[in-house]
């Protein structure tokens, strides 16, 4: 941690000059990541994480690259080590922000199968927008409190690699405590079972080789068109009575299985008390859900939609917070 202190609070000048005659900065960089992350997300039974620096027993079937197989040993070793997962059976999502992986689970979990969603290192960088999902929020430890230490905050304003560290594990704690706290409350979201440095392990939906579409690649039998729109409203509800607003929901992320729709990606979700854009963000969602099922002829008006939930599941003076804070936000613009 020693080597992390000195070169956060060297001299932007200082620090330039340091890695100019140090050929082992990457290295170093890397292993300061992962050491503020392993602080952030050390094991902890009230939270499921899971340390880091496991999976040296674990030799996943899973075919893959060289490179490939490192990064899933270094991400879900830990799991294997903790008798949740015992195998890697096969990739069934890519993109530029995460990897999804069928895992075959330990029989401890009760189930066959759990996803392990792996995170690109620049996935939480990348979001759109970020600084929009961030206002109204600092970074969060491993117990979701505010990180208030002047250090993790000047690091995060300064974008140092130790800045940077925090806000990974920031953002993906809460997308795992968002998920905890919506499946606790009947909202239609994965189970999640357990997080680590660069991944959640979550619900599987599908088969190994053939997992559960996205409603943007399903047609939906006539019958259900409306039973998932309302259940997908009710969710929504939910998320937003537990103070929660997802942020970026479409029929892209909601995954689609024999009937049942399981709401998913939420590193980006708001706290509707503390963030100024949450009702349009919240407004957002309900509209492109709307636009969805549109084609199957439920054409509820979206924005009478969204002002109705909003008035029935914020308290009062929840509406004058968020009144208050896009004024402050505006007039720090």
């Amino acid at each position: 941690m020693d080597e992390i202190e000195i070169d956060d609070e060297l001299p932007q000048h200082s620090r330039r000059a340091a890695r100019a005659h140090d050929p082992h900065h990457r290295q170093k960089s890397k292993r300061a990541s992962a050491h503020v992350i392993a602080e952030l997300l050390e094991h902890d039974d009230k939270t499921g994480a899971v340390a880091m620096g496991a999976g040296s027993g674990f030799n996943p079937s899973f075919g893959a690259s060289r490179h490939e197989r490192r990064w899933i040993i270094d991400a879900l070793g830990g799991f294997h080590e903790t008798n949740q997962i015992v195998d890697v059976v096969a990739q069934v999502k890519g993109g530029k922000e995460a990897t999804v992986y069928c895992c075959s689970a330990h029989p401890s979990t009760s189930v066959e199968y759990l996803a392990a969603k792996v995170y690109r290192p620049r996935m939480f960088r990348n979001l759109k927008n970020d600084a929009a999902y961030r206002e109204g929020s600092g970074p969060v430890d491993e117990q979701g409190k505010q990180l208030l230490r002047m250090r993790p905050l000047r690091a995060v304003a300064k974008k140092t690699n130790f800045g940077q560290a925090v806000l990974h594990g920031s953002w993906l704690f809460n997308e795992y405590r968002t998920m905890t706290a919506l499946y606790e409350a009947g909202a239609l979201v994965p189970k999640p079972y357990a997080f680590a440095e660069n991944a959640i392990l979550m619900e599987y939906m599908g088969e190994p080789f053939a997992p559960a579409p996205t409603l943007d690649q399903v047609s939906l039998p006539e019958a259900e068109a409306q039973p998932i729109f309302d259940a997908l409203i009710e969710s929504v509800r939910i998320m937003l009575a537990n103070n929660r607003v997802h942020g970026d929901l479409s029929a892209y992320n909601v995954l689609y299985w024999e009937g049942q729709v399981r709401i998913i990606d939420f590193p980006q979700a708001v706290d509707p008390l503390y963030n100024p854009s949450a009702y349009q963000f919240f407004m957002r969602d309900i509209k492109r859900l709307c636009q969805y099922f549109a084609r199957y002829g439920i054409r509820p008006q979206a924005a009478e939609l969204a002002d109705q939930l909003w008035a029935t599941c914020m308290p009062g003076d929840a509406n004058d917070i968020q009144r208050e804070l896009l004024a402050r936000a505006n007039l720090n613009r």
